[in-house]
């Protein structure tokens, strides 16, 4: 139908009128890149308008990444998608208590909906700031909280996890405790979802278990989404379970445009997603984003990786493309076949050479800045895993020699919320400088031998007169078809855009607070003292009576610091250190029940992120 359509408006320009394109034969049998030119013309009435890099157009109006992680209690919660690697939190859709009965106290449970659809794996548990331990271990579905949450032995918060299989039962749980509202019917399956069940404990020892008062909040990091890898022969693109995890931005482009949860396009595979395409545009950009780049400090990254997610059904699907594309410099396009073809950024020399007779005019072609896109700094803003998945500053990419000529910095920013590594976005910055600030610019006029030009991103234009044999990136194509003409809308582009140099060109990423050596020593704490007693309690005991150590200490100096106490017998190895739980003031712990009447030893530290100070220490306190 479409070389049909190409052939009645070709056939009103007449034949006589365009001739034959060079190298090709007469205009009823030309091909251009083995489709006839009918098709082209034909499939660029029909889908033209409906599709192509009018997708990307615009900048992406997504959620940031610390959006995704606070928990949403709304009537109708919104839905989310992922892909890649992220931290999110999710969308409240059971809050219930249970009073406490037998040998079950009273406990508050919360379901939380963290992605529509089947994930490949949870892999850590975050409540507040604390990483959390479980028993079964998170991979496994996880289980009651180990490392945080006691008081002594006894263990006041579960984590249980469902990765949306079809399989999942919706925790048995509160099929137990909650018969009447959620029942085996509740399975919830094709969500990944986590439930929290958090024990009351006395009242004197609320805070002491749950330092902020409150329930801490769940997040959690995830291998999101699943998606299609054509490249392995054992994948079905029609059952998603042969399909595996992956942080490729092209597989994650494949699978938003067929996916029925995004576009929806997999009913048009033998139009949009032909075996051709697959196999000439998506499998190599997707080898390409897998290149190993060398990085400053030693080995190697992919290219380009992408992890993020939108709304079902509020994101618009070029605002998630271009957050996707951004993070490969791709972008998409009609191929002559009329199936959606794909590229990203790497160094390529162009094919086709465009010069001589083939060019009629220029449209705006101009050397030099260009007002409103030239710019000598770029920023950018991505999610920094280090950075607790945080929108992060990089280090600006700048132009030294151009700000000290015009006496000014001219600055844009870019919004890279789907990277995750600061090496990749110092690449994309280096490449978004040159895009800013080509040499030449504008539109040429053609004749039909542009049509060669068609299904490519860059071209060599040869203009003598202007002393221009260079590479130049193609921004926009037309076609007149009353006029026989192409105009083409060029821009300069260096594939040295492309090269790299990790040890000039990396940068440094931002600080992380709790990193490296810059970071001032964290002095010991100081006013260490003990006292013993029953909490809450006047102190009357006898030996062998169960009592609590008290621990109290100085304020230290850095106000980010938080302190870590522990406790052990004076008889026992340095094994036998048990925590003691730290209060809201962050000036005192307080032990489990021990007996009285016993040595022990006591110590304390600073902690701020991953580093601490050194332990301050009393032994022999007889309690």
């Amino acid at each position: 139908m479409a070389e049909t359509i190409g052939l009645l408006i070709l056939t009103s320009v007449g034949a006589a009128e365009v001739g034959g394109i060079a190298g090709f034969g007469t205009l009823a049998g030309t091909t251009i890149a083995g489709t006839s030119l009918a098709a082209i013309v034909g499939t660029g009435v029909l889908v033209g308008a409906a599709y192509g890099a009018n997708a990307l157009a615009g900048g992406p109006d997504l959620p940031s990444p610390s959006d995704g992680q606070v928990t949403v209690k709304q009537p109708v919660p919104p839905r989310k998608r992922h892909y890649g690697r992220v931290k999110i939190s999710g969308s409240l859709v059971f809050v219930e208590t249970k009073p406490g009965s037998g040998s079950v106290t009273t406990h508050l449970n919360q379901v939380v909906a963290i992605n529509h659809g089947l994930i490949d794996a949870f892999e850590e548990v975050w409540l507040n700031e604390i990483n959390c331990i479980t028993d079964p271990p998170v991979s496994a579905g996880g289980g009651p909280v180990t490392n945080y949450f006691l008081f002594g032995t006894v263990r006041y918060v579960n984590v249980f996890l469902e990765n949306g299989t079809d399989s999942d039962v919706g925790f048995a749980w509160l099929h137990t405790y909650f018969p009447d509202i959620w029942d085996g019917s509740h399975q919830g399956r094709g969500i990944a979802k986590g439930l929290m069940t958090y024990f009351e404990p006395e009242a004197e020892m609320f805070t002491a278990v749950f330092p902020g008062a409150q329930p801490p909040a769940l997040r959690v990091v995830i291998r999101a989404s699943r998606v299609w890898d054509p490249r392995q022969p054992g994948q079905d693109k029609d059952n998603a379970a042969s399909w595996t995890f992956s942080a490729n931005p092209v597989l994650i482009a494949l699978d938003y445009h067929r996916h029925a949860d995004a576009m929806s396009l997999a009913h048009l595979d033998d139009v949009l997603f032909t075996p051709a395409a697959i196999a000439e545009d998506w499998i190599p950009a997707a080898n390409i984003c897998e290149e190993a780049v060398p990085l400053k400090a030693g080995g190697t990254e992919p290219r380009y990786l992408a992890s993020g997610g939108y709304d079902l059904p509020n994101s618009a699907p070029k605002d998630v493309l271009g957050a996707i594309f951004a993070t490969c410099d791709g972008q998409t396009y009609q191929r002559a076949d009329g199936a959606i073809g794909v590229r990203v950024g790497k160094t390529v020399a162009p094919s086709v050479v465009i010069g001589g007779d083939h060019i009629l005019g220029y449209d705006g072609f101009r050397k030099g800045d260009n007002a409103f896109t030239t710019v000598n700094e770029i920023g950018a803003q991505y999610t920094s895993p280090p950075n607790d998945y945080q929108t992060t500053d990089a280090m600006a990419w700048r132009d030294e020699d151009d700000i000290s000529e015009r006496g000014q910095v001219i600055t844009t920013n870019l919004q890279l919320f789907w990277v995750t590594s600061h090496p990749q976005v110092r690449r994309l910055m280096k490449i978004a400088m040159h895009r800013a600030n080509p040499e030449w610019q504008g539109r040429i006029v053609t004749d039909l031998y542009g049509l060669n030009a068609y299904n490519e991103r860059f071209v060599r234009l040869v203009i003598d007169e202007l002393d221009i044999d260079d590479t130049f990136e193609i921004v926009d194509f037309a076609i007149d078809t009353g006029a026989g003409t192409c105009t083409i809308a060029v821009s300069g582009f260096e594939q040295a855009a492309y090269d790299w140099d990790p040890a000039t060109e990396e940068g440094d990423p931002p600080l992380i607070p709790d990193e490296g050596e810059a970071m001032a020593a964290i002095a010991a704490p100081t006013g260490l003292v003990a006292s013993s007693g029953v909490q809450g309690r006047q102190d009357v005991r006898t030996i062998g009576d169960p009592i609590n150590l008290v621990l109290g200490w100085d304020a230290g100096d850095r106000s980010e610091a938080t302190a870590k106490a522990q406790f052990k017998l004076t008889s026992a190895d340095d094994g036998g250190w048990l925590d003691a739980v730290v209060q809201t003031s962050n000036l005192q712990a307080i032990s489990m029940m021990v007996p009285a009447g016993n040595s022990y030893d006591i110590r304390v530290a600073w902690k701020v992120g991953t580093r601490s100070s050194d332990w301050t220490v009393i032994e022999g306190i007889v309690a």
